[in-house]
């Protein structure tokens, strides 16, 4: 059994209709995808399908928790990851993902792989700096940094980055 296999969802065989499926993205997942920036993973994934002529209209809904390294002092930051993600598939003569919502496959492929839109959805809901709360890194290792910094140029660059802290605290939509 392939590496992905538990993530093709069946097309050509589906009639006229609603349709659902369920998806669990563990660590495993990320590994096979050749990703060790994720430390674990409990990723529950809904796929509602409706499927109308010869248009399958997707919409995953993708919950859970990744473990993902902080980006100060290294240790697990849990991220929630509460997400939707739309795309609309339908068959031509080849392969073309070129439009933002709208996904071409060949009449050739009877399934849809849905491990790298998977893939793709859940890393694009993490933030570019994620780092835990100020106060709540791993003391040894801010101590280590802090002994390993030099004085000035630093200086500037610690203070910007409390400052991102700071808002980031105070705005916790992202």
């Amino acid at each position: 059994m392939g590496k992905f296999t538990a993530y093709k969802v069946q097309l050509a065989s589906l009639p006229d209709g609603h349709h659902e499926q369920d998806f669990e993205i563990g660590t495993e997942f990320f590994r096979n995808m050749e990703n060790r920036d994720i430390i674990s993973s409990d990723i529950y994934v809904h796929l509602d399908l409706v499927k109308k002529n010869d248009l399958y209209d997707c919409t995953f809904t993708v919950k859970g928790v990744l473990q993902i390294p902080c980006d100060r002092c290294l240790d697990p930051l849990d991220h929630e990851v509460d997400t939707e993600y739309h795309v609309v598939v339908k068959y031509g003569d080849n392969y073309d993902d070129g439009a933002d919502n709208l996904l071409t496959i060949p009449y050739s492929n009877s399934y849809l792989n849905v491990a790298y839109i998977l893939n793709d959805t859940i890393l694009l809901t993490i933030p570019m700096r994620h780092v835990h709360p100020l106060g709540k890194c791993n003391r040894a290792m801010a101590a280590a940094l802090n002994k390993h910094r030099s004085a000035g140029d630093d200086d500037e660059m610690a203070a910007a980055l409390d400052e991102v802290d700071a808002e980031l605290a105070e705005d916790p939509q992202d």
